[in-house]
């Protein structure tokens, strides 16, 4: 019976370890697109090309199977597109997908579109013959039904055809996406992003480096991205984003560590429930040291534990407080003198003193020439070098006197 028992528990603890990576791994698939040799009156951008690699690394990091396409044509871009699409509808409802482009792109009466690398744009109304829509690749994320999009355009470089076009409009448009759409903009929408001076772009530095942060959500991602580009770029580029996103997402799972920085090769999720997760966004970017204890009071083991540790310390709450300083000994006094008291009575010290004074007088007057009081006998002296000293008591008795 026991052995019987045991052998449930085991194939029970195989069923909950198989559930739990396929609950956490659901699919992600992302389509990363970077033009950057356009030629002929559009020129040249540096950067797209590499951004498109380095996205596309960084993604593969955190679980995308990516599709990468550089210096496509139009028909190149479409039939990446249209492959993206089929294979989003593919992986079924609960994956994320997720599109990245950087090259150059424009809005037309307030639609967005993608220049491929062979546009032959002369006129405004040459944009949607020669372009790609930005909204081509909206249909087809809607059309698969998965659970999470995200939407990346680094495409707001100054537009070189701008002289020629009518509304002559810099930058993107707003793009109004279904529920559960994070759309995000290299800079704000009508406004110029820079192409960067070095390898990348900034935008592409800060989001690279931010998606491979275990336990960042998206919306943290996000802002952490807009400070880093407005810091490099001095505050002329502002990263922007909406969302319509109804559950958090993390683009790598993962705890903090105490000091606030997400722990590298920190176990995935795990126990990690959605009621915690929504709780702990609920607080993260709070200002008030009790949100962040009500969140240790409800999950006192929970993951994000010493990252609201963290928050609290940084408060000024939650930490142990600092004991009152305690005073400094006093330093070590010399030791005074010691007070010697006259305890004889005034009249007694004072006859005494003057007894004193008229000894030594009376000696003084009874001393020869050579300083030897005249009552002693001296046989050495003369006879007359004491002959007007006035003789008293005999000083010596062992010696006699005159």
């Amino acid at each position: 019976m026991i052995g019987r028992m045991l052998a449930a528990a085991a194939g029970l603890s195989l069923l909950i370890q198989a559930a739990v990576p396929a609950a956490q791994a659901e699919p992600r698939v992302a389509l990363v697109i970077g033009n950057s040799h356009y030629g002929k009156d559009i020129g040249t951008l540096a950067n797209p090309v590499n951004d498109a690699a380095l996205m596309a690394q960084a993604l593969q990091q955190t679980g995308f199977t990516v599709i990468k396409v550089t210096d496509a044509n139009q028909k190149k871009m479409k039939r990446a597109i249209a492959d993206f699409g089929d294979k989003l509808a593919a992986a079924g409802p609960s994956a994320t997908g997720l599109f990245f482009y950087a090259g150059h792109g424009v809005q037309v009466q307030g639609m967005n579109y993608l220049i491929p690398i062979d546009a032959d744009i002369s006129k405004e109304a040459d944009v949607d013959i020669e372009s790609v829509s930005a909204d081509d690749v909206m249909k087809q994320m809607e059309f698969a039904g998965s659970r999470v999009n995200i939407v990346v355009l680094d495409a707001c470089r100054n537009n070189p055809l701008v002289r020629s076009f009518r509304s002559a409009t810099r930058g993107l448009a707003v793009i109004n996406a279904a529920q559960g759409t994070f759309v995000a903009y290299s800079t704000a929408p009508g406004s110029v992003a820079a192409d960067g001076s070095g390898a990348n772009s900034p935008y592409t530095i800060a989001l690279a480096k931010e998606i491979v942060t275990p336990g960042v959500g998206i919306e943290e991602a996000f802002r952490d991205v807009r400070t880093q580009v407005m810091a490099a770029t001095g505050d002329k580029q502002v990263p922007w984003d909406s969302s319509s996103l109804t559950a958090p997402f993390y683009f790598k799972a993962g705890q903090a560590s105490a000091t606030g920085a997400p722990a590298t090769g920190a176990p995935a999720t795990g126990g990690l429930s959605e009621a915690e997760r929504a709780f702990w966004d609920s607080v993260k970017d709070s200002k008030q040291a009790s949100d962040y204890q009500a969140y240790l009071s409800q999950y006192p083991n929970g993951t994000f534990v010493p990252l609201a540790k963290s928050r609290l310390a940084a408060l000024g709450a939650g930490t142990p407080r600092a004991e009152p300083a305690q005073p400094a000994a006093p330093a070590p006094q010399p030791a005074a003198a010691p007070v010697v008291t006259n305890t004889a009575p005034a009249d007694a010290g004072s006859d005494a003193g003057t007894a004193s004074d008229a000894s030594a007088s009376s000696s003084k007057s009874m001393v020869d020439s050579h300083g030897v009081d005249c009552r002693i006998m001296d046989s050495t002296r003369s006879p007359n070098e004491c002959a007007g000293v006035k003789k008293s008591a005999p000083a010596n008795k062992a010696h006699g006197s005159y």
